[in-house]
């Protein structure tokens, strides 16, 4: 299991302490017990409700503007802008119904305006991509604190998986979707080339790549490729049986396309392969595109290996 970062331990010292301090009657009358109940049990169905519904909005008005979020083997983070790209990418990629339960009369207590809940949560999905199922199910801890209107938002959540390696997460492609623009200073680049620019839209896990290529004594070509990052798929050309498979390759940020297409040439068969790996650098600002061919034996060009390193710069 991972160590806990600092952050997460002072969190669970301050509730241990509010728990060691906690007087024998802090509530006055049965009557203020009831409605700080009713109101933390109103908080836990919201957001239930807004997971399955992919409220983000919903989702948001529950938590503090800077909320602190600690999920499962990922790195810490928070804000709400921050919270909202967390769960924009979690619904685009998958179709979740998550259930918070409390774990009993020693889960949720209340300190004047501050309050600590804990449980157990359960998570059932389908990934949008394959339509595979997943399951995970764990233990939490959120901090509130009351608002003026007498109403409570989430101020800290922090999410353990029993399943120590689970991490939805780390399956999950970042975002390469921008305009980039080749710097053709930095690369290797195939012969007569003088310009390049993609257009990548992404949702989860599928991309969508628009490439727009000046060549040297060429009109302007324009190609277009969709990819599903985790796929395969396999076309019969004229030209022959064509195979793209699609990995994540180390971690989040890389993603590998295979390319094969063999053919059938005057009774002789023939291969060409494509290996093509895109990595984001920089937090995202710089677009890596390494790019290696084997062509058929005999090709015309004088080597049937031919490697190209396109730098691209997002727009």
């Amino acid at each position: 299991m991972k160590t806990l970062n600092n952050s997460y331990i002072i969190i669970l010292l301050i509730v241990l302490l509010l728990g060691a301090c906690r007087p024998k009657n802090h509530y006055s009358d049965l009557k203020s017990w009831r409605a700080d109940v009713k109101a933390i049990r109103s908080w836990v169905e919201n957001y239930n409700e807004a997971i399955k519904s992919a409220d983000i909005e919903r989702i948001l008005s529950l938590v503090s503007d800077d909320i602190c979020y600690y999920p499962p083997n990922e790195p810490s983070f928070s804000g709400k802008e921050n919270l909202r790209k967390w769960f924009l990418v979690y619904f685009n990629y998958c179709i979740p119904s998550e259930n918070f339960n409390l774990s009993g009369p020693g889960g949720f207590d209340v300190y004047g305006d501050f309050a600590y809940l804990t449980g157990t949560y359960s998570i059932n999905a389908k990934i949008k991509q394959s339509g595979e199922e997943f399951k995970d199910n764990g233990k939490y801890t959120n901090l509130f604190k009351r608002k003026p209107d007498g109403n409570w938002i989430c101020t800290q959540s922090i999410w353990n998986s029993d399943n120590r390696t689970f991490d939805i997460h780390s399956q999950i492609l970042d975002d390469f979707s921008g305009t980039w623009n080749l710097d053709i200073t930095k690369s290797i680049v195939p012969p007569g080339l003088i310009s390049s620019k993609l257009v990548i839209t992404q949702k989860g896990n599928n991309l969508n790549i628009t490439r727009t290529s000046e060549i040297k004594d060429k009109d302007t070509e324009k190609s277009f490729f969709n990819y599903s990052i985790g796929s395969e798929t396999q076309n019969l050309l004229k030209s022959g049986i064509f195979t793209t498979t699609s990995t994540l390759s180390s971690g989040k940020q890389t993603f590998t396309i295979n390319e094969t297409l063999i053919s059938n040439k005057n009774g002789t068969k023939q291969e060409y392969k494509r290996s093509t790996i895109y990595s984001l650098f920089a937090k995202g600002e710089i677009l890596n595109i390494i790019s290696d061919d084997i062509l058929p034996v005999g090709s015309t060009t004088l080597k049937n290996k031919r490697h190209s390193e396109m730098i691209y710069m997002k727009n």
